[in-house]
């Protein structure tokens, strides 16, 4: 055994196979992790003279982006702590291009890593329902606000996680040739709708609204994996309709948050607070809701003023409490705007928006694109349709429509990038 060998393809190539469950962890080791696959890509990559992983228009529109960003931070210079975010932004989609170079040199892909992501599922899982039915984890972790939240204790980002892990377990399924064409392996239906419950009874709306859009485009999308997503959402709806009536209490109960405090929000029922303000400023129907409708007018108002490059990568939450952005109450004052489009669109300006909307149209492009072509074959392509999970999971994180985190958190990037590391490893091939 040459350990010179084996301890890189281990601790990278392993490593990177299970990166988003490193996120359960805390940012701070997914973070040490980002360097070190970054320093080990870039030195490879220099010393075997092969740069075809940073040699191409993905990294070009990378770095435009990010000295757009740079400008827009600099010309609105505050501090250094608040341009930080802005000056180390380049390892992220460096990241993702090391990771293709990673991906690439050990290609492991094997059932280790798939029972992997089956027994961390199964456990989730496990840990979920218990603190459903209990009122705690295996950990002890309470229920937050009626709502689960499993190992990540008051952070209610348990939804959002599994909704960016499950295409990675289906891509795994279909290089390990368990799910495709007329395959459907029930265990893995099962698995994958429980994890789906999951995301049901967090309750997450928008991480359940993404995990639909997921599936739907997928089912468009890839002929090979509709029998697979078929069997799983009927399945899902079963869970949905008999598991929820075995609940803590009355008041934890995911289909009222999912559905009726949507739709009272939208309407502003149960706003009593702001029923004058709500008169005069949103005319009783809100954009998500009260908060949301609040963020999206002191943007619009930042824009106006910044049209151009923006307010810099925090200048709205440095902004928001200016006397002459802010509205009535505070309404809207936040750390960010909780859209990606309209984020992007106050610290960047128009220059930046474009430049997300360009990205936008480029996945729509590749996802029609792939349809055509896994419509013209007649047995699965293990490239096409791997390409063609990884195209749907960064359709659905750039989403326009949808309330979002901080697209400059370390966290939420991560999960960005990541699944296009995986895209250019599988479209790569499949061109070549």
């Amino acid at each position: 055994m040459n350990l010179a060998n084996e301890i890189p393809k281990y601790f990278f190539g392993y490593g990177l196979a299970i990166f988003p469950i490193l996120l359960i962890i805390g940012p701070l080791v997914a973070e040490i992790y980002l360097l070190l696959c970054i320093i080990f890509a870039v030195y490879s990559v220099i010393k075997e003279k092969n740069f075809k992983y940073f040699n191409n228009k993905f990294l070009l529109f990378f770095l435009l982006f990010y000295l757009l960003i740079l400008l827009s931070t600099f010309v609105n210079f505050r501090d250094f702590d608040n341009s930080k975010s802005s000056i180390f932004y380049f390892r992220i989609p460096l990241f993702a291009l090391s990771a293709w170079y990673i991906l690439d040199r050990f290609k492991l892909f094997n059932n280790k890593i798939l029972f992997f992501y089956i027994v961390f599922f199964l456990f989730l899982i496990l840990d979920s329902l218990i603190q459903y039915y209990t009122g705690k984890n295996i950990l002890g972790n309470e229920v937050v606000r009626s709502r689960i939240s499993s190992f990540f204790g008051e952070e209610l980002i348990l939804g959002g996680f599994i909704l960016r892990i499950i295409p990675f377990f289906l891509l795994y399924l279909v290089l390990n040739n368990l799910i495709g064409g007329n395959k459907v392996n029930f265990q893995y239906v099962i698995l994958t709708s429980l994890s789906c419950l999951i995301v049901y009874l967090s309750g997450e709306r928008t991480s359940f609204f993404l995990l639909i859009l997921f599936f739907f485009t997928l089912y468009f999308i890839n002929k090979f994996l509709r029998k697979f997503i078929i069997f799983t959402m009927f399945s899902f709806m079963i869970f949905a309709l008999v598991i929820p009536h075995f609940r803590v209490s009355e008041d934890f109960n995911p289909a009222i948050r999912m559905f009726k405090k949507s739709y009272d929000q939208i309407i502003g029922k149960g706003e009593e607070q702001y029923e004058e303000h709500k008169k005069k400023m949103f005319n009783k129907v809100y954009i998500f809701s009260h908060d949301h409708h609040g963020h999206y007018l002191l943007s619009y108002r930042m824009f106006k003023d910044h049209p151009i490059i923006g307010t810099g990568v925090k200048g709205f939450r440095y902004l928001c409490r200016n006397k002459i952005y802010i509205l009535e109450k505070n309404d809207g004052c936040s750390t960010h705007p909780h859209n990606t489009y309209v984020q992007i669109l106050v610290s960047t300006g128009l220059l930046g928006f474009t430049l997300l909307v360009i990205a936008f149209a480029f996945v729509v492009k590749e996802l029609f694109n792939n349809r055509r072509k896994l419509l013209s074959i007649d047995h699965p392509d293990i490239n096409q349709v791997s390409t063609s999970i990884m195209l749907s999971a960064i359709f659905v994180n750039l989403w326009p429509l949808i309330p979002s985190g901080n697209f400059f958190n370390n966290w939420l990037s991560m999960i960005y990038f990541y699944p296009l590391a995986y895209y250019f490893y599988f479209n790569f091939k499949r061109n070549s």
